[in-house]
């Protein structure tokens, strides 16, 4: 713990002046919404194995002659646990002869000094879902790790941006030719148009969520009011559905900064989870005076059929 600012400002000693949890402020942190646009499959297979079957076009004109045309081809599907932890360790010792006292304890044993629940239910549990959200469920890029060495951020898993660019790679998921995003927010809502255009048809009428990041989210409200709102009674609504269409815009906050667009049907957007628990459990150790915190799960998110993913050309 860093607890120097507050030993310089209010002194290296517990004073109990009414202080308390409520004193306590500290900034939003983002929950870990980008799951929510997946097929949850709970699973001991740290390696999913799925196929995708075409069959080629089997009508022709008759004739009498056997003349057979069209099988059945299959395409192997793979997605991937990841193991990942959370570890951290503190003195609570270190608050006691501070303001902070209040979060420590008469006992011996600190692991059950008020400072253990504190630390778990605002601090512990809150940052990993942050971590999930904005480091790893997008933008990570899998790391083995170093025995020993903390693992870097965004080494966790295989992210979204990740899992996409490598299906781009090998022509599976085939980007939509649309350019760099427009400045105008009215221009970019016919960019969005124009991307629904481009779906296949098969698909273009089916209810999707057009996944980017909540700065194109905003963008494209504020076009859209512009656009098709300006002048009327309605001018300070505004709408997330592209015009004419069953397509709705969604703004994840994993996505921020990237110009990546994107749709599935959410059945074909799948995530692993193992040991799914233990995001909201941990294993307390006390060690002489400190106390360790220690959980660990897995998870691995994929698109069963690339060529279900439909999104722009920008990264």
């Amino acid at each position: 713990m860093i607890v120097a600012d507050i030993i310089t400002e209010f002194g290296a000693y517990y004073l109990n002046s009414g202080q308390n949890l409520t004193r306590l402020y500290q900034l939003l942190r983002r929950d870990f919404v980008t799951g929510g646009i997946f097929t949850q499959v709970i699973t001991d297979d740290t390696k999913w194995q799925a196929s995708k079957v075409q069959m080629q076009r089997i009508v022709q004109p008759f004739q009498k002659a056997f003349t057979p045309t069209g099988t059945p081809t299959f395409t192997p599907a793979e997605i991937f646990q990841y193991h990942m932890k959370a570890d951290t360790e503190e003195y609570p010792d270190d608050l006691e002869a501070t303001w902070l006292g209040f979060l420590g304890g008469d006992g011996v044993k600190r692991s059950e000094w008020p400072f253990v629940r504190w630390y778990l239910e605002t601090q512990f549990f809150p940052q990993i879902q942050e971590d999930m959200e904005l480091n790893e469920i997008a933008s990570g890029v899998y790391v083995a790790p170093t025995t020993g060495t903390p693992g870097a951020v965004s080494t966790a898993m295989n992210g979204i941006k990740k899992v996409l660019a490598d299906h781009i790679t090998a022509g599976r998921t085939v980007p939509q030719a649309l350019g760099v995003i427009p400045s105008s927010d009215e221009d970019f809502v016919e960019y969005l148009e124009e991307f629904h255009k481009g779906m296949d048809v098969r698909y273009r009428n089916g209810k999707h969520m057009l996944n980017m990041s909540e700065d194109l989210e905003l963008k494209y409200k504020r076009g859209y009011r512009n656009k098709y709102l300006a002048g009327t009674p309605m001018a300070e609504g505004t709408s997330l559905k592209i015009i004419d269409t069953n397509i709705t815009v969604q703004g994840l906050p994993c996505m921020q900064g990237s110009s990546r667009i994107f749709a599935t049907p959410k059945a074909n957007a799948v995530m692993l989870k193992k040991k799914t628990q233990n995001q909201r459990a941990v294993d307390i150790q006390s060690v002489d005076r400190q106390v360790k915190f220690l959980t660990d799960w897995w998870m691995g998110i994929g698109f069963v059929l690339p060529e279900l993913v439909f999104c722009n050309d920008q990264a």
